[in-house]
This record gives structure tokens, sequence and C-alpha cells, in this order.
């Protein structure tokens, strides 16, 4: 089981965002909440969640929303394997990079974000450095 929670304003964005995948609603979180939500996606199964967490940034796109939800089960991440790469990751840093990427550090390894064109940060392809 995770360790981590969500805390009551990434509940609420999260319930919000599910409902129709606005990034309104993920506007003024901070990047470590937008990859607890990403976490919570992956272990709740809801695909279109998690991608739509994924950047939008022109450039960093690396497939299609399409692509992400025909990605077979057996293929995905177990969720003793979510545990193991994210269960601290609400105890990391984030490190700003650029002035639009950053990762969260962690005890071994990275989470890389980018934040979009309207100033919202979303997590990266292939997140774990």
């Amino acid at each position: 089981m995770k360790t981590f929670e969500l805390s009551d304003i990434e509940k609420e964005a999260y319930h919000l965002f599910q409902t129709d995948l606005d990034l309104k609603h993920l506007d003024g979180l901070e990047p470590i909440s937008i990859a607890k939500l990403y976490v919570q996606a992956g272990f709740d199964k809801k695909y279109d969640v998690e991608y739509a967490l994924y950047t939008d940034r022109e450039g960093y796109v690396q497939w299609s929303k399409e692509d992400h939800e025909e990605i077979p089960e057996a293929h995905r991440a177990s969720e003793e394997h979510y545990i193991n790469l994210f269960n601290t990751i609400d105890k990391g840093t984030f490190i700003l990079t650029s002035e639009h990427t950053g990762y969260i550090k962690n005890d071994l390894n990275g989470f890389s974000m980018v934040k979009n064109e309207d100033g919202i940060w979303q997590v990266s392809f292939m997140p774990i450095q």
C-alpha cells in the first residue's frame, strides 16, 4: 500500500480533473502535488487521467493518448512497482532546472516535470530519471 495521502486540496483537484480533464483544475498546484495525482491515477488504473497529466508542451509530447490507452495491462507497472518507485514522492524536493522544467529529487531517482504554456506543471513523458 502506498504511504502518501493526497491533501484535501489535491483530492478536490483530482476529483474535479477526472470529470473533464480540464487543466484549470490543476492551476496553482505545486509540482509535487501534480506528481502525486499522476501516481494516484496509476494506482487507480485511470489511464485517461494519467495521460492528461502528461505535458502538452510542444516538443515534449512523445506518444498519443490513443497509444497510451492501448498499452496492454501486462505491460503496465504493477502496484508493487509503483510503490517501490513512488512511495515517498511527497518527501522529495522540487529542483527547478529551467524556466519551464524541473524534477523532484527523491532518495533513488528524479521525477521530471514540465511547465506548460499556461504555467501549469505537468508530468514529463517517461518521468523517472
